[in-house]
């Protein structure tokens, strides 16, 4: 799953925090009363201030330290509705209909107006490449070859286009957000990245954007086809130490995933029919998990029965596992020999089955 939604895309020109906070006015029609609206910070992933709304209107406040991402939701809606934005201390008025959510209307925030720029014009380019990428998936033969070629295309507009966004926003913390989105879907942006992190400056390189970025650099040849995965240690479900080293000896895939994560959970019953078929003959699967409630994380590895050994210190993006090998994305895994050494990265479907297939007779 993709860590964080793609395209909160901040203002150029990016002002220094206002000291009275954040504060959204909003007036929704066809909003039922008495549903409650939710503002949840996207980076810590929780509520920081809720209303209920009368009469299609409520109020929302906060305390910004920096420009980011955050989203209203609804509880007690009978359609499902959500507001996504990107803002900082700002006075900001949200003035639409819940029925004709492509027109609501932001008004008193430079950066959300930006946002709403960005996705108009990034958002077909982003769908036109899922589109060639299941397209390629299902292609045979020559038809393979040409849905290949589409993707290609398309990746290298999207890099194209993220690289004069860059230029014309240097200095907006959220042009470094959506660099760090694209490195999701994008290779050549993801293997560059340093060259475009360059291209910004000033406020874009401050922040926990710019700091994920720095990391993710700094970690780049973590994990790598033919290197030994580094050591690390994570508690399990029942609060005992457990070592990356301690696998030695046996085939394993360390596995990052969440309870939370919609792509990981409809990926687990591949690697559960896979770990079934192999469990016996030298192979094992870590899971280092990126919730953070715990309750959650043990049902859902009950529900989908991965009864292999689960680590995780519960602390959402920021887990020290996912941080020390510059995760940006979920499901990611590693599959690593008997001497710890890569063998295969971010396998999915019949993939993990048919390499074990050839290193396991």
């Amino acid at each position: 799953m993709k860590k964080i939604i793609l395209g909160f895309i901040a203002l150029a020109g990016f002002q220094t925090i206002m000291a009275q906070g954040l504060q959204i006015n909003a007036n929704i029609k066809n909003m039922p009363d008495n549903v409650t609206a939710s503002l949840i910070d996207g980076m810590a992933n929780k509520i920081v201030d809720s209303a209920k709304v009368v009469g299609g209107a409520f109020q929302l406040k906060a305390s910004v330290a920096n420009p980011g991402i955050f989203v209203i939701s609804f509880a007690g809606t009978p359609i499902k509705f959500q507001l996504p934005m990107f803002v900082g201390n700002d006075q900001l008025s949200i003035n639409g209909d819940m029925k004709d959510a492509s027109n609501i209307v932001y008004k008193g925030s430079a950066t959300q107006d930006l946002y709403l720029q960005y996705m108009k014009v990034l958002t077909p380019q982003i769908e036109g490449l899922f589109g060639a990428k299941n397209a390629a998936a299902t292609a045979q033969g020559a038809s393979k070859d040409s849905a290949l070629k589409q993707v290609s295309i398309r990746e290298t507009g999207i890099a194209n286009s993220l690289t004069e966004l860059i230029k014309a926003n240097s200095q907006s913390p959220v042009s470094t957000l959506f660099l760090l989105q694209v490195t999701n879907f994008v290779p050549s942006v993801k293997e560059n990245l340093g060259t475009y992190y360059d291209l910004l400056s000033g406020a874009a390189k401050t922040g926990p954007f710019a700091e994920y970025i720095n990391k993710t650099i700094s970690t780049a040849g973590v994990g790598n086809m033919g290197t030994v995965l580094p050591e690390f240690k994570q508690n399990d479900v029942n609060g005992k130490s457990v070592s990356l080293a301690s696998f030695r000896g046996k085939y394993v895939l360390v596995d990052f995933w969440a309870s939370w994560c919609g792509p990981c959970r409809a990926e687990n019953p591949n690697v559960v029919k896979t770990y079934n078929a192999y469990k016996n003959k030298n192979f094992t699967v870590l899971g280092v998990s990126l919730d953070q409630d715990k309750a959650r994380w043990l049902e859902a590895i009950k529900k989908d029965g991965l009864t292999w050994t689960h680590v995780s210190d519960l602390k959402y993006w920021n887990n020290a596992v996912a941080v020390q090998f510059g995760i940006q994305s979920i499901p990611a895994n590693f599959l690593l020999d008997p001497n710890g050494v890569v063998i295969g990265r971010d396998l999915r479907g019949e993939d993990l089955s048919r390499i074990l297939s050839e290193k396991i007779k």
